[in-house]
């Protein structure tokens, strides 16, 4: 009776032996015999020991996979670039993920450095600060394939900004800002140009508008004097002729009168209709512009 006590007592402790608890986005690698047998996953499981053991345990959470890599460009320049890798290990491919590679991290780092080396060396400096989501491209799709045969899965890639030293630095800015300066003075003198054209054409349609106003008043005046003259058919011409002088120096004498400037007129040889005035301009010396005729009939 106690032999078989001892017999369930060792059977139970065989039993718990065995058990293998797993945590959660773990994997377990057992081996039998020194050879792979199977992968264990989150939760219990059991091993049939002592001939099968853990060889190891595999994070199923997505790591960090840090590198900078000094690359240089198409342009002879040398920058680096920081490039961080995000990277899982596949549970089906988790045998693969730990007897293929001994230093995961340094292994992809290696490809990593490798791979954008390729690349930047057909990208000038400009281009990898620019178009650094070609770099993630082509990053991805060289190590997506090349680490799924090592069972990694590649979540994400990440590039930050190229750095150069601070003499490269400062000479890139120096282009860009000559860049800028001369596409600014571009603007500006198409700005002046189209200034200028428009400002010439605004004074040729002024100019145009003047000389149609002019044109058409000297035609309204000719038809006025020409309706004038025909009023005047009965009268002789030249007297018709000096009448209209007249009327018209009048005119001019009672729009000058306005401005309170002084008049001088030369009456010597007032005739006719002229004569005729003379009574008109002296009727003028109480108005607020002075008014001086002279003729040879008349000292006033």
């Amino acid at each position: 009776m106690d032999l078989l006590w001892y017999v369930v007592l060792g059977l139970v402790v065989w039993l718990l032996a065995g058990v293998r608890i797993v945590e959660q986005q773990t994997v377990v690698i057992v081996q039998f015999l020194g050879r792979y047998s199977c992968t264990l996953e989150a939760g219990i499981n059991w091993i049939f020991v002592p001939f099968q053991l853990n060889a190891g345990r595999l994070s199923l959470k997505i790591e960090s996979v840090p590198a900078t890599v000094e690359v240089k460009t198409s342009d002879n320049m040398f920058v680096s670039l920081p490039v961080n890798l995000m990277i899982q290990v596949e549970p089906q491919n988790a045998k693969d993920a730990f007897y293929k590679l001994q230093k995961p991290h340094e292994q992809v780092r290696a490809w990593v450095l490798n791979t954008v080396r390729s690349i930047a060396a057909g990208m000038t400096l400009e281009e990898m600060f620019n178009d650094r989501e070609r770099v993630v491209n082509e990053v991805r799709g060289l190590l997506t394939a090349k680490l799924s045969e090592f069972g990694y899965r590649l979540e994400g890639v990440l590039i930050d900004q190229p750095m150069v030293s601070a003499e490269v630095q400062s000479s890139f800015n120096r282009v860009v800002a000559a860049t800028r300066e001369k596409e600014a003075a571009l603007q500006e003198g198409e700005a002046i140009k189209i200034r200028i054209v428009k400002q010439a054409e605004a004074e040729a349609d002024a100019q145009r508008e003047r000389a149609k106003g002019l044109a058409d008043s000297r035609r309204i005046l000719a038809a006025g004097l020409q309706e004038s003259l025909n009023g005047f058919a009965k009268i002789p011409q030249n007297t018709a002729l000096a009448l209209l002088i007249e009327t018209n120096r009048i005119d001019a004498l009672r729009e000058a009168s306005k401005h309170g400037n002084l008049i001088l007129m030369d009456l010597g040889k007032a005739d006719g209709a002229q004569k005729a005035l003379i009574p008109l301009l002296k009727g003028l010396k109480n108005a607020e512009t002075p008014v001086v005729a002279s003729t040879a009939d008349e000292a006033n």
